[in-house]
Formats: C-alpha cells, structure tokens, sequence
C-alpha cells in the first residue's frame, strides 16, 4: 500500500508538471576534447533507450494542450470567430491553418499533438504578435510625435505671445523715454538760448549806455546835435530796412527765375525723349506695315495659284465627263451584265469630283475670309497701340508688352495660316490628279474586258 501510494503521488506529479530526463553521453573513451566516436555515441543511445524513447514520442502524442489554454493562446489567430466555445474555436484554428487530422486528436478537454506541429503554430503566433507590435509601435510613435508637434506648436505660439507683448512693452518704455528726452531737450535748448540773449541784451545795454553818456558828455548840453544825430540815426535805420527788403525780394526773384529755368530744361528733355519714342514706334509700325503688305502680297499670290490650279482641275474634270459617258454608252450597247458597273463607276466619278471640288473652293473662300479679317484686327490693334504709347488715346496698358504680344500672336497664327496653306494645295495638287488618273484606269479596265470578251 506504501508502495502503491507512492507511485500514485509520483504519477500525479508528473501529470501536473513537464518532466525533462537527462542522459549524459560519453564522446570517447580516451576523455580528450574534440574527438567524437560515432560509434561509441550511437551504441550509449541504444543502450540506455533514449533513441526508443524518441519513436515512441513520436509515433504518439507528445504535445498536450486543453482547449481553454490553447483557445487563449492561438484564438486571436482567427480571420473570424463564429463562437466562444473552446472546443469550437481550437478545431476552427486547426482547419485555418491546414493541419493534417493525423497529426492531431481532439479529446474532450484536451488537444493530442504530433512532434513538431505546435512549433508551427508559435512561429506564426510569434510573427503576428510581431506584426503587431510593429503596427502598435508605429501607431503610437506617429501618435507621440504629432503629440510633440502639437506641443511645439503650441509652444512657440505662446513664446511668440509673450516675446510680443515683451517686445511692445520695451517699446512703450523707449517712446517715453525718448519723448522724454525731446522734452528735456527743448527746455535745455530754451533756457541756453534765453540766458544768451538776456546776457547780450545786458551787454548791448551797457555799451548803448557807456555811448550814449559819451556822447552827452561831448556835446556839453547841447540838445539841437542830439537831435540832430537822432534824425540822422533814424533815417539810416529806415534805409538800411529797405535795403534788406530789396535784397529779399531780388533773391526771391533769381530763385524763383532759376527754378522755373530748371523746370524748363526738364519739359525740353522730356518732350524729346517723347519725340524719340514716337518716331521709333512710327519706324515700327511702317516696317510691321511693310511686313503686312508683303505676307498679304505673297498670300494673295498662293490665292491666285491656288484658284487657277482649282479652275484647271475643274475644267479637266468637265473634259473628261463627255468621253466617259460617251464610252458608257457605247459600253451598254456591247455588253450588259459586266459593263454595267463600269459605266455606272463612271457615272459616280464626275459627281464625286464635283463635291471635291466644292469643298476646296468652300475651304478656300473660308481661308481667304480668315487671313482678310485677321490681317484687319492686326492693323487695327497695331493702330491702337501706337496712338497709345504716342499719347493720342488713353488706356490703363503697357503699349511695348501689349506690342510684343502682339507680334508672337501675329508670328504664331502666320505660320498656323502657313501650314493651313500648304495642307490646302497639297490635296487640291492629290484631288486634281486623282481626277485625271482615275477616268483612264477606268476605260483601260473597261477597254482590256471588251477586248477579253470579243477573242473569248
């Protein structure tokens, strides 16, 4: 019963924990590092059962788990969780991640694993839980940083608050003191220049004084001589006034006569460079008049060209209408059946022509309409720049850029005319011989049948 109790508590105890058994292998015999015996190896596993022990665990179910913990440790693996039972979401797990059912046993409390199953559930338990916290780490990095941002921001806006009202305050404080000091100043100034004159009053006084009593000393009482020098005093005080208010009013004068000068020379200038400008703009305009006559000149000469070449291709058309309805007729009198769509091919050229024709002239017309209305909008704009830049009308534009503008409009639609002209004549030129080509091909077909079916 000791015995039997014994291995009862020996049993529980393994059932309760993971048990790991140790077997110390002997490389060699000799006890020297480095060496290994292969052989002596090979027989010390065989010998002390550890590689039976390796089939048994594998051929059995070494890795054992109950369906709450395994649940807990790989449900947040499921894509979606129908249910929360743990038998439910373990057999879910196993489904998603395509383990084989012979390497696994569902109980009803526990899971039965094969060797090496539940190491691929933890490599890919480990790689989500790293995604996560990569995610996770992430997030909240871009979290703290826009936190930081935020606080910087707000930061500096306060400093910017306070540096303000610091920067103001100082400010107020300089514009006293500095109106403080103009004050000072002024009343500094006043009272220097009040104690100077008061001193040369005094002394001015003083000396008009020591005169004056030298002077009646002189005369002795004599009143006629002083009032005699009084009136010669007075009469010198009188014309040395206006002596300086002559002097006043000449200087006056040559300021006035050497400012109305100065004003003078600067009309003159400004009204020659005005000279010079409007007789450059009337040298531009004659050569962009020049350049108008010339482009109208050599257009009007692609005109004449272009309706003689229309009028020569029509007139060749008519030519070859009458033979080829006269060939028709003749064709019809022959043979019916084959002849019939030759002459009727016939029948459709002149018409086909004759809309051709049509359209060059109507595109033609269009063309010359175009190059008469843009040549007047042209001139007239030029026109009006002139009379702008020359004073003559008056609008809120800068006539040289309003100028230049208008010559990369008139160069840009020159060659768009241009190459409007080239494409016009080059299909008249292809309209006019296809014209010619297409008639003869038509009777040497209708010729070479005729001539197939008689020898036939």
């Amino acid at each position: 019963m000791k015995f039997k109790g014994q291995l009862f508590q020996l049993m529980q105890r393994l059932e309760s924990t993971t048990p790991h058994f140790i077997r110390c292998i002997k490389p060699n015999n000799l006890q020297l590092p480095a060496i290994y015996e292969q052989g002596l190896v090979l027989q010390q596993l065989k010998c002390c059962g550890v590689l039976e022990v390796v089939r048994i665990s594998r051929s059995g179910y070494p890795t054992r788990m109950t369906h709450q913990k395994f649940a807990r440790r790989y449900g947040f693996l499921l894509e979606d969780v129908a249910s929360q039972d743990p038998l439910s979401v373990s057999v879910a797990i196993l489904h998603q991640f395509n383990i084989l059912p012979e390497m696994y046993q569902v109980g009803y409390t526990k899971l039965f694993f094969r060797t090496g199953q539940i190491g691929n559930l933890e490599d890919t338990r480990n790689r989500t839980l790293h995604g996560i916290l990569r995610v996770q780490s992430c997030f909240r990095g871009h979290q703290a940083r826009h936190h930081a941002r935020e606080r910087t921001r707000g930061v500096l806006t306060l400093q910017s608050f306070i540096r303000g009202e610091n920067a103001r305050q100082i400010y107020s404080s300089l514009l006293r003191k500095h109106r403080a000091a103009v004050v000072l100043q002024r009343n500094v100034r006043c009272w220097l220049a009040r104690r100077y004159f008061i001193n040369v009053r005094k002394a001015s006084v003083i000396i008009q004084s020591g005169i004056r009593g030298s002077l009646v000393r002189r005369c002795n009482g004599n009143i006629d001589l002083i009032n005699v020098l009084r009136e010669f005093e007075s009469k010198q005080e009188a014309h040395g006034d206006q002596i300086l208010i002559k002097a006043s009013v000449l200087a006056e004068l040559q300021r006035r006569i050497l400012k109305a000068e100065a004003t003078v020379r600067e009309k003159d200038e400004e009204n020659e460079m005005l000279h010079q400008r409007l007789q450059q703009y009337e040298n531009r305009w004659l050569e962009y008049e020049q350049k108008m006559k010339a482009m109208e000149e050599m257009w009007q000469k692609q005109m004449r060209s272009l309706q003689s070449s229309l009028s020569v291709a029509k007139k060749s058309l008519v030519l070859d209408e009458t033979p080829r309805m006269s060939d028709s007729s003749v064709d019809q009198s022959w043979e019916s059946n084959g002849n019939h769509h030759v002459s009727s091919g016939s029948q459709l050229v002149p018409h086909t022509g004759g809309r051709e024709m049509n359209a060059g002239l109507s595109v033609i017309s269009r063309l010359a309409e175009e190059f008469e209305q843009r040549s007047q909008v042209f001139a007239d704009d030029a026109k009006f720049l002139v009379e702008v830049k020359s004073g003559q009308a008056d609008a809120s534009l800068n006539p040289d850029m309003e100028l230049r503008r208008l010559k990369q409009n008139f160069d840009s639609w020159k060659k768009d005319f241009s190459g409007r002209m080239r494409e016009t004549k080059v299909i008249l030129n292809k309209l006019g011989n296809g014209n010619e080509s297409s008639p003869n091909s038509v009777k040497r077909k209708w010729w070479g049948r005729l001539n197939t079916s008689k020898f036939s």
